[in-house]
């Protein structure tokens, strides 16, 4: 199941799911990340990643495209996400992205989130990037937490719009039936390795805490854990395809070479 989004003169949704609850029990309040478990999810140990190297069968790799006009921002090879406070799948991926981008830099201003209680897999635990910064030696990222929090209707407003370019790059990378139309979670790597829609089902995430899932990182033998950080591995590959390779420590990890092997990317 996906989530679609229309790229035209102005962004609109069109709603996943309708129902009615009550106002007051819509909203979630972000907060600020506890220190351990923003510790876990930024330092997650290096062997975790690569005993769990690709992950299980259940994760969808991205795709891989070639000959495509490089991403650069800021003057560094360039990612490009789109997310929603309100969707689920969102908010399994962003535990991969943070994890994954935490081996590039860092991050400061990350707050709580938790998905829609009226959506499919509710209240699933995450994060968002609408608070969030990141900051790093080798690229630069633009993460757009695009749709807000859910109405008590089922719809989501645009929170944040994308900019033009930010529109041709959704238009023309987002998988889709049109050219007008694409999924989120979105997530483009130098327009090289092109993430549309979850990696894996935010079922797996079903009634767990934030702390738990966290927790969980440093076991590599944890199902979840082995899809969050096999996802991480394959977006940690195609950072390494256009940032040169750096850091070395990262971008030669048994568990990232793996995940380049996969993907057939060039190192």
């Amino acid at each position: 199941m996906v989530i679609v989004i229309a790229v035209l003169s102005v962004i609109v949704v069109v709603s996943q799911t309708s129902g009615k609850i009550p106002a007051s029990k819509m909203l979630y309040t972000p907060r600020p990340v506890p220190a351990s478990i923003l510790h876990e999810i930024t330092h997650v140990p290096s062997s975790s990643y690569n005993a769990v190297s690709t992950g299980l069968s259940e994760i969808t790799p991205p795709a891989v495209l070639r000959s495509q006009p490089a991403l650069v921002l800021s003057g560094k090879p360039g990612l490009f996400g789109v997310f929603g406070e309100f969707c689920p799948f969102c908010a399994a991926e962003r535990w991969s992205v943070i994890t994954s981008l935490s081996r590039f830099g860092t991050f400061t201003g990350i707050k709580t989130m938790q998905s829609s209680p009226i959506d499919t897999d509710p209240r699933t635990q995450t994060f968002e990037f609408a608070t969030a910064t990141y900051s790093s030696p080798y690229v630069s990222a633009a993460l757009l937490e695009m749709f807000g929090q859910d109405k008590p209707t089922g719809t989501h407003p645009v929170i944040h719009s994308p900019t033009k370019v930010e529109e041709q790059l959704i238009e023309r990378y987002d998988a889709s039936s049109s050219t007008s139309s694409g999924t989120i979670p979105f997530f483009d790597v130098g327009n090289t390795v092109i993430f549309s829609g979850a990696s894996f089902t935010p079922a797996f995430l079903k009634g767990l805490s934030r702390a738990t899932i966290a927790a969980g990182l440093s076991d590599p033998s944890d199902p979840l854990t082995e899809l969050i950080l096999g996802a991480s591995n394959y977006l940690s590959a195609g950072i390494c395809s256009i940032d040169g390779g750096k850091p070395a420590a990262v971008c030669s990890s048994s568990g990232v070479r793996t995940a380049a092997k996969r993907l057939k990317l060039r190192g």
